[in-house]
């Protein structure tokens, strides 16, 4: 009994000891406001293979907490049914709804609100793909660990209540997922966006691309992995992803791009923010 006592007393000490030592985690504030023609979206959503750029019916689970490829700085581990981008749209329009809100707080509105926003039908089928994301959005864990200092970790991104007979939601954001923005996040032109659906790919890399205020060479493996692509090989991934630039550079969110070998040299125009931000790196 004394050694129980003994093991016990130093547990404890030692819990006291980390408490204490513990970085203290401010309450969130509330989340960053933005224009209404944009959608402010967290860099880690953008940067790394969270929110893959395939199609619905290429899914995969994760049955078990799996590293999720990201750029340095970031890791994600996930485990549950493989996110896409049609999951993010409606995670982004919900956390849109939500600006200037303080965590804890519910936001309301109807199935049909939500899905005419996003240019969708309304119909039985369209209500129905609606409750599958959001049951994906709710039943995921995710874990994230930036520059290898913080890690949290929660599952969901959201919780909800629905009125079957109305159709109405009661969303409640979680805390984890929008400490996201504390770490960085970029805004995406809506209506670009709404010009990319059904096209996976080009929406993961408008994405990825906004987040950059001058893209870097990269190869087509990495830019593969990012994305979370389950094509069978980089032969047929090159050519989807030639496809996908093609898309964006007829639209005028590519300037130019090219696939030399196995690199891909990409410009942009950059937004008045991001220029201003080289200008200062030009001038420091």
């Amino acid at each position: 009994m004394a050694l129980i006592s003994n093991l016990t007393d130093r547990f404890e000490q030692l819990v006291k000891r980390k408490k204490t030592q513990s970085r203290v985690v401010e309450p969130l504030a509330a989340i960053p406001n933005w224009p209404a023609t944009m959608r402010g979206t967290p860099n880690a959503c953008l940067r790394s293979a969270l929110f893959a750029g395939i199609q619905g019916n290429e899914r995969i689970a994760y049955k078990k907490r799996t590293l999720l490829a990201s750029v340095d700085g970031i890791e994600v581990r996930y485990l549950g049914v493989q996110l896409n981008q049609s999951d993010l749209d409606v995670w982004l329009h919900i956390v849109h709804l939500s600006r200037q809100q303080l965590p804890g707080f519910s936001v309301t509105f109807s199935a049909y609100a939500l899905l005419t926003a996003l240019g969708k039908g309304t119909g039985k089928s369209q209500h129905e793909w609606l409750k599958e994301v959001m049951a994906r959005l709710g039943g995921a864990f995710v874990e994230m660990t930036f520059h290898g200092r913080d890690s949290f970790g929660e599952k969901g991104f959201l919780r909800y209540y629905r009125d079957e007979a109305t159709q109405r939601y009661v969303v409640e954001l979680t805390e984890s997922m929008l400490r996201l923005f504390e770490e960085g996040y970029t805004h995406i032109e809506f209506a670009q966006r709404q010009k990319l659906r059904k096209q996976p790919l080009a929406l993961w890399l408008h994405g990825f691309l906004s987040s950059h205020a001058a893209p870097y060479p990269l190869k087509i493996s990495t830019i593969y992995r990012l994305s979370g692509s389950v094509t069978q090989n980089l032969r047929d991934f090159k050519l989807r992803l030639r496809k996908a630039l093609d898309t964006l550079a007829a639209i005028g969110i590519v300037e130019h791009f090219v696939i030399d070998g196995d690199i891909v040299k990409i410009k942009k125009p950059p937004t008045p923010s991001q220029q201003r931000h080289l200008d200062n790196k030009q001038s420091g």
